[in-house]
């Protein structure tokens, strides 16, 4: 399934983020709040050796993870992003930098978190995780998340329900099922050891827009929207997100090719 929006470059990503970075965010992060990821980073991020954000946006998330002890650094590609994030949190480690190409040597870090990136190159996530491999030690731990294709929108293509894509707009991401991600990150050196639901509530009111007058219902709704978010499956089988838990296992054998 594939999303039409603008280009994910530099320059898209500097105004993604300018409206978003603001001191507030950073004062939960400060305490170690780690949003849809609370119960998932204690539970598969190893306490131990470097762990690496690829694709840090703001640096909220590299701040939590540095709040709770672990050894986290951040590079974000977006330039202005970087310099704006420096001038709120100028102790927080992120630096401008290629996540295709990064300046550290082989086996260099023990986790690897990415967050919504490799899903932007319309060729496939190839590249990104090779080189995720390349750095990661040996038995290194990734968490990789993509959009999901899950069965709801996969029921909707079927009945053709998706539009071509609009005139005007470019190619902006893809969302992938668990079937064909497990493939391609095999493909690629890694083996999958889980597999988490992230964020049901915008798996489904993306999809079915009038949920949203359910859940504003007045008695009902907020319950219901409170039992949506922690429905556990909700969260697997609706999930806007996927996120991948897998570990380093042999080498890529994929064949990539250039951003």
């Amino acid at each position: 399934l594939v999303f039409y929006w603008s280009a994910a470059d530099r320059a898209f990503w500097d105004e993604h983020w300018r409206d978003e970075a603001t001191a507030g965010l950073y004062t939960g992060a400060r305490k170690g709040a780690l949003g849809f990821y609370t119960d998932i980073f204690p539970r598969y991020l190893p306490r131990q050796g470097r762990v690496i954000e690829a694709g840090c946006g703001l640096g909220n998330l590299v701040l939590a993870l540095r709040a709770r002890g672990y050894d986290c650094e951040g590079v974000e590609w977006a330039p202005e992003t970087v310099e704006r994030v420096r001038s709120m949190a100028p102790d927080l480690p992120i630096r401008v930098g290629d996540v295709l190409k990064l300046d550290v040597p082989d086996k260099y870090y023990h986790a690897y978190v990415s967050l919504g990136v490799v899903e932007h190159r319309p060729e496939g996530p190839e590249p990104f995780l090779v080189e995720a491999a390349r750095v990661l030690a040996d038995d290194g731990v990734m968490l990789l998340s993509v959009p999901h294709f899950h069965g709801l929108r996969r029921l909707k293509a079927r009945l053709g329900w998706f539009r071509r894509p609009p005139e005007g707009r470019e190619f902006y991401a893809q969302a992938m099922t668990r079937a064909d991600m497990t493939e391609v990150l095999r493909r690629c050196g890694f083996r999958v050891d889980a597999v988490v639901g992230v964020d049901p509530w915008k798996g489904l009111k993306d999809e079915i827009p009038l949920v949203l007058r359910l859940f504003r219902v007045p008695g009902i709704g907020r319950k219901l929207d409170a039992w949506w978010r922690r429905c556990a499956w909700a969260q697997r089988r609706l999930g806007h997100m996927i996120l991948f838990v897998c570990r380093k296992d042999g080498s890529p054998t994929c064949v990539t090719g250039s951003r």
